[in-house]
């Protein structure tokens, strides 16, 4: 079985029959001390067991999501968590649920912890290399549970017919070079060196048998760890995963959730690429089964207090609600407005109007917020010198570096880099393999640790921007670890200069991000002022959210003219070519009321372009419905050619009940909007995003919605070397 099974997600989900049980088993460690456990084994290799800060978070999480959106019963989950996960406690769990499950019973496993691999000569896999997850009593020499042996119960949960949905979120790998390297938490620890020596061969992969399997980060790479809003860490892939679902309308197949789970992804982590495989018949099924929280396509929530015009509502934002989020009582019509957030599943709301709602009665969502976004995290590292005084210590150190073997990188997208020299907290610090960080001190210190480094070694100095030139930016910063971007300055044989980087990414990431990887390298701070502009205003599309029982049942597609051809996920588009938009509707086919659609294209400088429907015609012929039998439709005159400037583009469908009274909202200049003011909800909400400052709360019609696609774009004739 592939990495696939072990790194992350594996999920069967079915659509939820009544007599169908629903049990779980929650599994994350943090701690791998085995502190309590006993005394370490002597025989046991070293293996770098750092601890985690986000799996036991997320098994909170998990354990009241289970209950608020599918309706499993406390008693019915089962969770280990830090040294009470050992090798022997997870095969206990795994075998009584192997053994107790009855047909149609829906069976959920969630694993955070870290991911290994374990030496096997006899393995069929050419790397001689089997997957595996670590336990807590990892570090007392006992072993790792391998990915056959989590086959072999997944298996036996199958065979009682039972419908098994695993998520597994670790890693294998995480000491690569990987471009701008900053300080991180990796769910992955060095191989276990001890022979196996297991040939025997498992049977079918449970993917093959039904299994949906979802991965955290392609075989190889690593898998991180990412703060939310509140400063709590999670799981990359695990917290995009429960915001996908937070938006999911009722019955929506797994496998676009995980498109859009992949989304935010490809926003704040584009160097981590969640993978899915498995039958397409379960990739059209919902997560977990049908959910207690959706009526139709609308979210319902339960009233559980009512005093005066104060209500407390069980439903929060994992159900899809926000502050100014406008619900009406079911039988009374009572208007409501929740005012606060108390979690993922409560939230306290002020009646609007009619009567006092009854406890225990039941509103659903009339009015959506959209929410603020998450604005967009720079770090601006800067110290109190000046260019001349820093490109002299450049200099001082390159020659350094050079006459010790070392190479100097100008840019870590470009080449591997081993160590990364960074100015942080009033001290130069070494990022290295694996994100290990370790401080050194001033300039003199920092330049006798570049001495010692072992020739061969790759350096990119990462020098910080004088302090007059950050403040000139006007911008807050955030930690170097959490940022989006930061400000890095490098020497080169032009000298001093600075670019907007992403950290952790490599160049050939570009068709995985949903932004620019960077910015060209200048010196003037208008030039980055600007630079910064264009990030915000990408950023501000791409985090834009729409009602989640607002689902356009189409997907949008790219097809070339000259051959006929899809242009597939990951593809780049040519300039000079042809091309033209499609809608694709989804399966299963259902009927919907016609929408307007509109599709727009926002390019790496951050200019937005109306392509469909044409700018003069208005919102002419632009009306949609139920898909047609073969699922697909040509847009009328949606042809278009791609240019300067090449990178990643970002394709836009929108689709609204009501038609946009100005559909110039969705066409401006790289730094200019549109000068049309808006005229309703929706396109006040389209204006401020265009703006990249969408900083204040909008409640809008819940009937429209946004989906995403990115490609790059590439000069004619250009090819994978040359770019």
């Amino acid at each position: 079985m592939k990495a696939a099974l072990i790194v992350t997600l594996c999920t069967l989900a079915f659509a939820t029959e009544v007599h169908a049980a629903r049990r779980a088993l929650l599994i994350g460690i943090n701690d791998y001390t085995a502190s309590r456990l006993g005394r370490p084994s002597s025989t046991a290799p070293p293996r770098d067991w750092r601890n985690l800060q986000g799996a036991v978070n997320d098994v909170e999480l998990l354990e009241q999501l289970l209950g608020l959106l599918y309706g499993v019963d406390q008693r019915d989950i089962v969770t280990l968590t830090d040294q009470a996960a050992t090798r022997a406690a997870i095969l206990q769990a795994l075998e009584t649920l192997s053994t107790t499950v009855s047909k149609d019973d829906i069976v959920f496993v969630y694993f955070a912890g870290h991911g290994s691999r374990v030496k096997n000569s006899r393995s069929q896999e050419a790397d001689k290399l089997d997957e595996a997850i670590v336990p807590a009593d990892s570090r007392l020499g006992v072993e790792d549970i391998r990915d056959k042996q989590l086959a072999t119960y997944f298996n036996r949960i199958l065979d009682r017919g039972a419908r098994l949905t695993a998520l597994l979120d670790n890693c294998f790998s995480g000491s690569g070079a990987r471009g701008l390297g900053i300080g991180m938490i990796v769910r992955g620890i060095t191989t276990d060196p001890r022979d196996v020596r297991d040939g025997v061969r498992y049977g079918t992969p449970p993917e093959e048998r039904g299994a949906l399997i979802l991965s955290a980060a392609e075989d190889g790479d690593f898998a991180r760890e990412v703060r939310d809003a509140d400063g709590k860490f999670h799981g990359v892939f695990t917290w995009a995963w429960i915001r996908a679902l937070s938006r999911a309308s009722a019955d929506e197949p797994a496998g676009e959730t995980f498109r859009r789970a992949q989304a935010y992804i490809r926003v704040e982590m584009p160097f981590q690429s969640p993978v899915i495989a498995g039958l397409a018949e379960v990739k059209r099924a919902p997560f977990l089964g049908s959910r207690i929280d959706r009526r139709l396509d609308r979210a319902v929530v339960a009233i559980s207090k009512a005093t005066g015009d104060s209500t407390v509502l069980e439903g929060g934002w994992a159900n899809g609600l926000a502050v100014g989020t406008e619900l009406k009582e079911t039988k009374t019509s009572a208007l409501l407005k929740i005012t606060m957030m108390l979690g993922p599943g409560r939230s306290v709301a002020q009646v609007l109007s009619g009567p006092a709602p009854t406890p225990g009665s039941l509103a659903e969502v009339v009015g959506w917020a959209a929410p603020p976004g998450r604005p967009l995290r720079v770090s601006t590292p800067r110290i109190g010198r000046s260019t001349a005084e820093i490109a002299r210590f450049a200099r001082k150190l390159k020659a350094e570096a050079i006459q010790q073997g070392i190479r100097w990188v100008v840019n870590p997208l470009d080449s591997p880099t081993s160590h990364v020299l960074r100015w942080r907290s009033g001290t130069w610090e070494f990022v290295g393999p694996g994100g290990t960080i370790e401080r050194l001190g001033g300039d003199d210190a920092a330049i006798a640790a570049v001495a010692k480094l072992p020739p061969a070694t790759s350096l990119f100095a990462q020098l910080p921007a004088p302090a007059p030139f950050v403040a000139e930016l006007g911008t807050e910063s955030v930690e170097q670890d959490d940022a989006d971007y930061i400000l890095v300055g490098r020497y080169s044989r032009t000298g001093l200069s600075y670019a907007w980087i992403r950290p952790l990414v490599k160049r050939s990431d570009l068709r995985k991000s949903a932004l620019p990887l960077q910015t060209k390298w200048r010196n003037p701070v208008a030039d980055l002022r600007l630079g910064l502009l264009r990030l915000r205003r990408i950023h501000s599309w791409q985090t834009l959210e729409s009602p989640p029982q607002a689902r356009f049942p189409y997907d949008l597609q790219i097809r070339r003219k000259r051959d006929g051809l899809l242009v597939g996920e990951g593809e780049s588009i040519a300039g000079n070519e042809d091309y033209i938009l499609q809608l694709r509707g989804r399966l299963p086919r259902r009927d919907v009321e016609p929408r307007s659609v509109y599709v727009m294209v926002i390019d790496s400088n951050g200019k937005g372009t109306l392509i469909f429907p044409n700018p003069s015609a208005g919102s002419v012929e632009n009306r949609y419905g139920t898909p047609p039998p073969d699922l697909e439709i040509t847009l009328p005159g949606a042809e278009f050619k791609t240019s300067e400037p090449y990178g990643i583009d970002t394709y836009i469908l929108l689709s609204t009940d009501e038609p946009l009274p100005n559909c110039d909202i969705l066409s401006w200049e790289g730094v200019r909007t549109a000068k049309a003011p808006p005229k309703t909800a929706l396109e006040q909400l389209l204006v401020l995003t265009a703006t990249g400052a969408r900083s204040r709360l909008l409640v809008t019609p819940a009937s429209w919605s946004i989906e995403r696609i990115v490609h790059e774009s590439i000069p004619p004739h250009a090819t994978k070397s040359t770019r």
